[in-house]
């Protein structure tokens, strides 16, 4: 008997694996141009061949000995893709294909299963085999168990009605040809004239897609095999629009009582009527384009569902994509209150801090009406693998977890793909996607659209023009113009101060003045780095009278348990004070504050407009509210480094002849601001499309959607919580019997909670202008973090729980260092 795993008979292992990946590309309508069935009976193959290395007697003796002793090379993945690659030549030999897709499609297949346990490298890289040939050689002599090799050969490959003689290919390693055979190939195809290189940009796409899905699919049949161990079906249930239909009656939301409620009701109905009229199968892109505050986050769901139910692509899920965690929390709490607190397999949140609890119904609970104690959640293995893989019918997550699946070449990530097949993928605020990315994304999800059937809907209230309208992109709100221009929908006006210059200091008196001026409003001062909003903070609150007025300092130099307090206090504070809040861009995100007036620092046009979201949001006040825009002489430099030069240019441009315009404006002023940008955006080249169609995989996995910064973390124990955390975190470090991804798996229980504590801090720059190594702080380093004990705080760090004004966060002693990020 062969083992795969222990007490895992190998051809039990391969059959499972073979017959999941058969499963999964059959039961996903993809478009590949190959005949029918020929990509699931493919992965069948590549199932059949990626563990049977493991055969040698060199594994055996390694899995089966206590203290798994190595006498030889164990590794399994490099012969076994050698032999995958050779089975799927000979298999495709009586098929109708393309010359590149004959010479092509093998070699993607030897790529994918030697990597199923890795990441990926670079194509031709991959096909460099100089250095194994002795390691195969010797390999393919310790089968000390050949004939059940070829039996478990052709047992499992009678399911596509193919034979493969085992000593032929036996014999075609110890010739050693294979290693010109590789690289031949690599140079026929990929150099300057060569097969692959000639192809066009769409031939390109689908071969990395077509890879990539195949690549994630063995992947998952793999892991699915091991950790599930039985429970593959979990799968996605499908969510129904019923289920919102009876919370939107529940809530009253087609009985508005004002003529916001009414606006939101139109919007929610026109859209789905309209999807009715203009939705087709061949059309793959569409838009929701609504002011803020109308309610697109319901009327989307509520599109995404209905044209699930159109498509009827069993396969598929919701891919609810957000910018930001902040707000994937609020839209989740939403969203388990539409279908009543589901069971993961219906609506799962997904992110980096996401707890790892997977909810399945329990049967073994009889006649209990409590919904909770009808539940239960699986342990945290299968559970963290379920939420990493997607597997429930409504998936709320980031843009991030979403965008990093499709340009990786790491294995955790590209994991989930398969199950991105077939999907509805809804993203929200979607102008958050910088501009340099446009050509990127454009293509991809094209592509996505063409070959894996996706289908996109894109929502902001400033709709970027990644597509163009009308023809790529078809847009879901009929009249949505008009929605701009409504009467009830003029909430704010925009009054545009940043044509001359002000001084710092002029600018922070202004803002003084208008307090003092105006102390029934409350305001929201945003400006573009932390240290100015600081000092700014510091001149308001030191300022402002303090019976009279609550000040608040918001930037990521605070708390996430701080910011989130500082917001439901702003957002439920019924009494008598004024509320000024001074803060970073971080609250343009989707932040659920409504204040009187809003002063703004020069930024790119779709922030100001986010900005003003911030202000008579729900059209609460009695008159439109104010929107200062600025333009700071000190600010400046800083502010072209921040969001770049050339989108202030532009919205300068926009802005030349504009005093003062109300929210009806908005929109006109935003579509001329993204035409030029589309100019823009192009005639750039994405390297990281050209690493992709050049089949450039760890290129291409160099992708990052957030830019990340140097930064040193510190952990701030504000209270019982935090300092209890801090106790089981050193507890975890210290434990030495612990491997690393068993140290990983404990942390993750408590990782969320535990980042609610932790602030991560910018390198600054000294007076001369470089980069300090480390941040300024009074402690030394424990545990990878700097630490402002509870009994014993920072003096870096200033926190009093009941004076928001002294609550300044991180704060550098030596202020000859700059934190201008």
């Amino acid at each position: 008997m062969l083992y795969s795993h222990p007490g895992v008979p190998l051809i039990d292992h391969t059959k499972n694996v073979a017959d999941s990946c058969r499963l999964l590309l059959q039961s996903r309508v993809t478009n590949f141009d190959l005949p029918d069935g020929l990509l699931a009976d493919v992965g069948y193959l590549a199932g059949v061949c990626h563990d049977i290395a493991k055969g040698t007697r060199y594994f055996q003796h390694y899995l089966l000995t206590p203290n798994h002793e190595r006498i030889g090379p164990k590794e399994h993945a490099l012969l076994s893709s050698l032999l995958a690659k050779q089975v799927v030549t000979q298999y495709l030999l009586p098929f109708e294909l393309t010359s590149i897709d004959r010479q092509l499609l093998p070699y993607l297949v030897f790529t994918a299963v030697k990597r199923h346990h890795g990441n990926l490298n670079d194509f031709r890289e991959e096909l460099s085999l100089e250095s194994k040939v002795e390691i195969l050689c010797e390999q393919i002599e310790v089968f000390d168990d050949e004939p059940l090799i070829q039996e478990i050969l052709d047992k499992l490959m009678t399911v596509v009605s193919f034979k493969f003689d085992w000593q032929s290919f036996k014999q075609y390693v110890r010739k050693k040809e294979f290693v010109d055979e590789y690289l031949g190939v690599g140079h026929r195809l990929l150099r300057t004239n060569g097969l692959y290189a000639k192809s066009d940009p769409d031939t390109k796409n689908r071969y990395y897609y077509w890879h990539q899905l195949f690549y994630g699919t063995l992947l998952l049949s793999d892991k699915s095999d091991v950790i599930l161990k039985g429970i593959t079906g979990q799968g996605a249930e499908r969510p129904s629009l019923s289920a919102l239909e009876s919370y939107r009656k529940r809530r009253g939301f087609d009985s508005p009582r004002t003529a916001l409620d009414g606006l939101k009701n139109q919007a929610y109905h026109e859209t789905l009527a309209n999807l009715d009229r203009i939705f087709s199968v061949n059309q793959h892109l569409y838009s929701i384009t609504l002011p803020t505050g109308l309610g697109k986050t319901l009327t989307s769901l509520a599109v995404g569902l209905a044209m699930q139910q159109k498509l009827s692509l069993l396969a598929g899920r919701l891919v609810i994509t957000i910018p930001f965690t902040s707000i994937i929390d609020q839209n989740f709490s939403v969203f388990q209150e539409v279908f009543s607190n589901p069971t993961s397999d219906i609506l799962l949140k997904h992110h980096h801090l996401a707890e790892p609890a997977y909810k399945v119904k329990d049967d073994t609970v009889e006649d209990d009406t409590e919904e909770e104690k009808t539940k239960k959640t699986l342990d945290q293995d299968k559970s963290q693998f379920l939420i990493e893989t997607w597997q429930s019918g409504i998936v709320v997550t980031t843009f991030v977890q979403l965008l990093e699946s499709l340009f990786s070449n790491d294995k955790t990530k590209l994991l989930k793909l398969p199950n991105l097949a077939n999907s509805v993928i809804i993203l929200d605020e979607i102008q958050q996607i910088k501009y340099e990315l446009w050509p990127l994304i454009r293509q991809a999800f094209m592509t996505l659209g063409e070959r894996y059937n996706c289908y996109f809907i894109l929502m902001s209230a400033t709709q970027p023009l990644i597509f163009t309208p009308g023809e790529e992109i078809q847009e879901l709100v009929p009249n949505y113009k008009d929605y701009f221009r409504s009467p009830h929908f003029n909430r704010t006006k925009l009054i545009n101060r940043a044509r001359q210059e002000v001084s710092f200091a002029e600018f922070k008196q202004d803002v003084i003045d208008y307090c003092i001026d105006n102390p029934a409003k409350n305001m929201l001062v945003i400006l573009n780095t932390k240290q100015s909003t600081l000092d700014c903070f510091k001149a308001v609150s030191g300022t402002l009278d303090e019976e009279a007025t609550d000040v608040y300092y918001l930037t990521t130099l605070i708390t996430p348990f701080e910011r989130k307090r500082i917001i439901d206090r702003i957002k439920t504070y019924k009494g008598p004070k004024q509320q000024v809040i001074i803060s970073t861009q971080l609250i343009e995100a989707g932040v659920d504050v409504s204040v009187h007036t809003v002063f703004r620092v020069r930024c790119p046009l779709d922030s100001i407009i986010q900005a003003a979201g911030r202000a008579n949001r729900y059209n609460e006040k009695e008159f439109a509210s104010e929107v200062f825009l600025y333009n700071i002489t000190e600010l400046k430099a800083i502010s072209g480094k921040v969001y770049g030069g050339d989108l202030l240019v532009k919205t300068d441009n926009v802005l030349k002849g504009v005093d003062e315009t109300d929210e009806h404006g908005y929109l006109e002023l935003i579509e001329a601001y993204f035409k030029e940008i589309k100019k823009q955006a192009d005639v750039l080249v994405s390297p990281y499309l050209t690493a992709l169609q050049a089949l450039d995989f760890a290129k291409v996995g160099a992708f990052e959607f957030v830019d990340e910064q140097d930064t040193e973390s510190v952990y701030i124990q504000l209270n019982e919580e935090a300092e209890n955390l801090w106790g089981q975190y050193v507890d975890i470090s210290n434990e030495k019997d612990l491997k690393p991804y068993e140290r990983k798996r404990k942390f993750a229980l408590i990782k969320a909670r535990f980042y609610e504590y932790v602030v991560n801090v910018p390198l600054p720059y000294e007076a001369s202008g470089v980069k300090a190594k480390t941040i300024v702080f009074d402690e030394e380093k424990e545990n990878f973090f700097y630490v402002s004990h509870r009994k014993n705080p920072s003096t870096c760090y200033r926190y009093e729980y009941d004076d928001f004004r002294n609550n300044t966060g991180y704060v550098p002693i030596a202020r000859q260092l700059t934190y201008n990020h």
